[in-house]
């Protein structure tokens, strides 16, 4: 009896823990990046995707070292001169840089470093543009089971994902997910290992994401 009693009040007690966190987290909650409402950087408010490509391109066997690079078409649904680019690390990101305007800063916000770009000169309504922002990665993929997730706060009308594998250690098993909120799922459409750039890829085309769902690659190396 006294056994049961105790399982009882363990799992009362991690009930009332899992929600006094969800209570006190909520607030954080609202301002993540995949969370964030019409009036965010980046939201369907003020920018939207027609393409995007997101390259992650692993420079050593270690995996201490990789770079992101994210290419995207725009359309600007109000006139703008800054917008912001948002990348994660597992431990540590570094070298931000835009094809288009300045880093005016980068900031670290929940996980996330955000770098705010001014594209040096105005946007108007319905311009059409276009930008690459990139970030060194360091040491974010070290485990021989590794992931890479993107997510994004406006629009995409189709996104292509690429992870670019050293030649002395390819990927032996890919997988693709889809994540919403909680959920975890595999996605309708697989990813695929091909050859780019003289190397195994890792290549995952998705037409019409849905804004606010994150895409996850896992791969065995």
């Amino acid at each position: 009896m006294a056994a049961l009693l105790a399982a009882a009040i363990g799992a009362y007690a991690g009930d009332q823990i899992r929600s006094g966190t969800y209570w006190a987290l909520k607030p954080v909650s609202r301002q993540l990046p995949w969370n964030r409402g019409s009036g965010a950087p980046n939201s369907s408010a003020e920018l939207t995707s027609v393409f995007t490509l997101v390259q992650v391109f692993l420079l050593d066997a270690s995996g201490c070292r990789a770079r992101y690079r994210k290419t995207t078409s725009f359309v600007a649904h109000h006139p703008t001169t800054t917008y912001q680019e948002a990348v994660t690390a597992e431990h540590a990101a570094a070298g931000f840089a835009t094809m288009r305007g300045t880093i005016v800063d980068t900031v670290v916000e929940r996980g996330f470093y955000v770098s705010q770009i001014n594209l040096g000169n105005s946007i108007s309504r319905g311009e059409h543009f276009a930008n690459v922002y990139s970030a060194d990665l360091l040491g974010s993929f070290t485990r021989p089971h590794e992931h890479w997730t993107q997510e994004f706060t406006y629009p995409t009308g189709h996104l292509i994902l690429q992870v670019h594998f050293p030649a002395e250690r390819p990927p032996k098993l890919v997988a693709s997910k889809i994540i919403e909120g909680a959920s975890e799922k595999p996605a309708s459409t697989p990813a695929r290992l091909i050859d780019l750039y003289g190397r195994k890829s890792i290549l995952w085309d998705i037409a019409r994401p849905k804004p606010h769902q994150a895409f996850k690659l896992e791969w065995t190396w």
